[in-house]
């Protein structure tokens, strides 16, 4: 084949069938990560091993385990990290750094047991999130497999929507079932939410630990299970609709206004991004979801329309202004690192600051609240500059979806105290490691196609390899990759 015809676009008679292509075995990285997250949804993260504490429920283990598998892989000469540069990574080391500096620099006589023990558990998670992170940006190495992970992600988190759907229309709560793990104690600190009551509704929490966080982390999913919907036509329309219908259910039954402006963030993403037939086709869905809710869930639209628009009259909002004094001069003690992060402890409910971005300034210091914004913003922005140099209307679409999710977490960080929250903690690190692999894979595609481009400019002739995926060091182009229905 010759550089010409690739320069063309002229792949179609020469690609393999892409059903060989899904067929083919999913690599270790793709396995790993979605034990990862099957884990996070299934098991409640307030069962923990009683000697790791809270940072030792079951999915926090299997993203340690990864992590060390990662780091073998690299001594042992099997992966060069080096070879990878993704601006996920960059974010990744900056939260590092600051969080090492403001660990070495906090003053520990002034912290009691419980804030000390807190900062090591930071340490933790950030250890469990980096290898979420450099797996999936750097050992995830086609879209396809991309798709693999987020499918598990979808299918976990639908699952969460079935027990979120038990606790509101059946009053039956299933999760200390979940949690009633072999070696596995409750861990009190996070306590246990049950089916409790807001504004007259119940309010429940699924697999989550709080109700904001299942709904919030449902806003961000949901984008990305329309986009696997509309794009897996090789499986049967049930199949395909039912994880965004249950994910959808977490989203009124957490009566959370943080969970609908995630969503309104994630599907208005990826729905400016789409072409205009396909966006009039997504929204003429919104009035059956209404409907549905208004149908099925008697007084819910009536109370989130309270919340939504009682102003400062609100306690939660007030709650949330109140806290800026309060936090102005927790900082004043630590400027620039902090205290120390996961130190920040508080006694009382009035103490909770709904914030993560006011926690971040207690723990970490106002050069941590930037680094913060850069950790959650970089990746989003990565996810649009993947999305520009994607080759097809599927491979956009996947690159608007998850940029959306980001996108998310960032507004929804300043409504809540979002990495507080395993569930947001490992969605949010798979979300911004598969955003580093397509960045990867469509810098890839584009350096090949370029090298095509010169080739023909040059009128010199060449054989052209594809094998039928995108491979990191041996680009395909990506229209081998492209799903059924991606045009």
């Amino acid at each position: 084949m010759t550089a010409t015809q690739v320069a063309r676009g002229e792949l179609a008679p020469l690609m393999a069938d892409e059903r060989e292509a899904r067929s083919r075995p999913r690599s270790s990285a793709v396995t790993l990560l979605s034990i990862m997250v099957l884990t996070l949804f299934v098991f409640p993260s307030n069962a923990v091993i009683h000697v790791v504490g809270g940072a030792g429920y079951v999915a926090a283990l299997v993203s340690y385990v990864i992590l060390l598998l990662y780091v073998g892989t690299v001594l042992a000469g099997l992966h060069h990290p080096l070879q990878y540069h993704s601006p996920v990574r960059t974010a990744l080391c900056a939260l590092w750094i600051v969080s090492l500096i403001s660990y070495v620099l906090m003053d520990r006589a002034l912290l009691n047991q419980t804030q000390q023990t807190g900062a090591d558990r930071w340490l933790l998670q950030m250890a469990g999130v980096s290898g979420i992170i450099l797996v999936a940006s750097e050992c995830i190495h086609s879209y396809e497999d991309v798709r693999r992970v987020l499918r598990a992600a979808c299918w976990g988190d639908a699952f969460c929507g079935v027990v979120a759907g038990m606790q509101w229309w059946l009053n039956r709560d299933i999760t200390p079932y979940l949690r009633d793990l072999p070696g596995f104690t409750i861990n009190a600190a996070a306590g246990i939410y049950g089916i409790e009551s807001r504004g007259g509704v119940a309010r429940v929490a699924g697999t989550g630990i709080d109700p904001i966080e299942m709904g919030v982390v449902a806003g961000m999913l949901l984008p990305i299970a329309i986009y696997l919907a509309m794009y897996d036509k090789h499986r049967s329309l049930p199949v395909r609709w039912l994880p965004v219908a249950l994910i959808a259910i977490c989203i009124p039954t957490s009566v959370s206004r943080s969970a609908v402006l995630a969503a309104a963030v994630g599907i208005g993403t990826l729905l400016v991004c789409m072409t205009p037939r396909t966006r009039v086709t997504l929204l003429a869905g919104v009035p059956v979801a209404v409907g549905f809710i208004f149908v099925s869930s008697h007084g819910l639209l009536g109370t989130l329309d309270q919340y939504f628009f009682a102003g400062t009259t609100d306690n939660s909002i007030q709650h949330r202004l109140n806290n800026y004094p309060y936090v102005e001069a927790l900082v004043r003690q630590a400027p620039w690192f902090g205290q120390g992060g996961g130190t920040y402890y508080f006694t009382t409910q009035v103490d909770i600051l709904d914030n993560q971005y006011l926690t971040t300034a207690v723990e970490l210091g106002l050069i941590g609240v930037v680094v913060l914004a850069f950790y959650l913003l970089w990746p989003a922005l990565a996810a649009f500059s993947a999305r520009r140099l994607a080759m097809t209307e599927s491979t956009r679409d996947l690159c608007a979806a998850l940029g959306g999710a980001e996108l998310a977490a960032v507004l929804c960080s300043g409504t809540f105290d979002s990495l507080s929250f395993p569930l947001f903690v490992n969605t949010q690190a798979l979300i911004v490691g598969l955003i580093g692999a397509v960045w990867l894979i469509a810098h890839a595609d584009e350096r090949a196609l370029r090298s095509a481009r010169d080739m023909t400019t040059n009128d010199r002739k060449t054989t052209w390899r594809v094998n039928g995926v995108s491979v990191w060091r041996a680009p395909a182009l990506n229209w081998a990759d492209e799903p059924e229905g991606g045009y």
